[in-house]
């Protein structure tokens, strides 16, 4: 499954990467971490404190 929202945040990030712009990049980032829905399938939340590989805490 491909979300559109995600691919245009990660071709702008390219692009700014290219650019040199890495404000743009990071923002880019954000977006796409906080991006709560792909092509109408909610993303599932991870729990807030929870480490995204075990054993890191």
């Amino acid at each position: 499954m491909t979300c559109t929202t995600c691919d245009t945040l990660r071709a702008l990030m390219a692009l700014a990467e290219r650019h040199g712009d890495r404000s743009k990049a990071v923002d880019c980032r954000v977006l796409l971490r906080r991006h709560p829905e792909h092509d109408d399938v909610p993303v599932e939340k991870r729990a807030e404190g929870k480490s995204e590989r075990q054993g890191e805490e």
